[in-house]
């Protein structure tokens, strides 16, 4: 995450915690896409699902770094920018597994 993280911010916005929201956006994408692509599949074990779901998806995002980054804004006053960070961060991962997904409605 901080390989993906950290250069964002830099390149992009030191200002916006744009790396955390993007490694989350991919993060959702991928568990989309998985769990779309293992639950129909007979070769994958709900073991194995269950370990690229919780172990790589799980590791690779981080809802303490988006929580800090959060309270670090709202600390510095920066009421709107937490605002916006907060919402996109939560409709643009849901929007995320269902692209990841493939499809609209239900995994």
């Amino acid at each position: 995450m901080y390989g993906v993280d950290r250069p964002a911010d830099v390149l992009l916005s030191p200002r916006f915690p744009v790396g955390t929201l993007g490694v989350n956006l991919l993060g959702s994408l991928a568990l989309g896409f998985l769990m779309r692509y293992t639950t129909a599949s007979a070769v994958v074990s709900p073991e194995m699902r269950a370990g690229l779901a919780i172990g790589f998806c799980g590791a690779f995002t981080t809802m303490s770094t988006f929580g800090y980054e959060s309270m670090q804004l709202i600390g510095d006053g920066q009421f709107g920018r937490a605002a916006v960070y907060m919402a996109a961060t939560l409709a643009d991962t849901l929007l995320a597994v269902v692209a990841g997904a493939g499809r609209h409605g239900g995994l």
